[in-house]
């Protein structure tokens, strides 16, 4: 079970999927897969470490263009991202930067698609999870080659690389309800204003913690033992 097998998929050649084109990053994330690619096989589609040379017809015709690198203001990339995403057992997922709080798509859409997320970015990613165990967790490994060695053994293991996927099997967390409704309210904020308050107030001398806890707060974000 190293693959997600069906007769549209001739064209995987790893249970990996990474797509990235930002290839100098904080988190070093180009180093970091290139090494694991040495240990086990990835299929890459974007212009860090690329050895895929044309996205499959039909992902092509789902996001509305066959190019690997055209701006994603041109197409519907996140569309295509999902679709090909669901057809591999894992997806990349590593942030540009390793910040608290720092969760991006590169996180939701492989949980959304129905890949396992193998992460590293926010130090506190639990505090944001809608589940316990649903993502292969970086910082367990010491080395990418471990990494690798555990990756495979999941791939080829069916009760282990399910457990993965419990959490869709049960109803969600009251957490991560909170984190839902919070999004859901914060849809009524402009960001753009709330960043530039806060920067403004930050200049004034007030500490980032007593300002992120007052925004939070007035959202009613949800509850947690830290906010840094």
């Amino acid at each position: 079970m190293t693959l997600k097998a069906n007769n549209a998929t001739s064209y995987i050649t790893a249970p990996i999927l990474w797509m990235n084109s930002n290839c100098k990053t904080y988190s070093n994330r180009t180093e970091y897969v290139l090494e694991l690619m040495k240990y086990i096989d990835v299929d890459s589609y974007g212009k860090c470490g690329r050895n895929k040379k044309e996205l499959p017809k039909h992902i092509a015709k789902i996001q509305g263009t066959a190019s690997l690198d055209a701006k994603r203001s041109s197409y519907k990339w996140q569309e295509g991202k999902l679709a090909l995403s669901s057809e591999y057992l894992f997806t990349v997922a590593i942030e540009n930067s390793l910040s608290y709080d720092y969760i991006t798509e590169k996180l939701w859409h492989p949980l959304l698609s129905g890949s396992v997320p193998i992460y590293l970015g926010a130090p506190n990613v639990e505090d944001w999870l809608p589940c316990e165990s649903c993502i292969i967790d970086l910082r367990k490994f010491k080395t990418p080659k471990d990494a690798a060695h555990y990756l495979k053994m999941v791939s080829m293991n069916r009760t282990l690389y399910e457990s993965f996927h419990q959490w869709r099997n049960v109803p969600i967390t009251e957490k991560f309800q909170k984190i839902l409704n919070y999004f859901q309210k914060a849809k009524a904020y402009s960001l753009d204003c709330i960043l530039c308050d806060m920067t403004n107030r930050v200049n004034r001398g007030e500490k980032r913690y007593n300002i992120k806890s007052q925004v939070l707060k007035q959202l009613n974000f949800f509850n947690r033992s830290t906010v840094v």
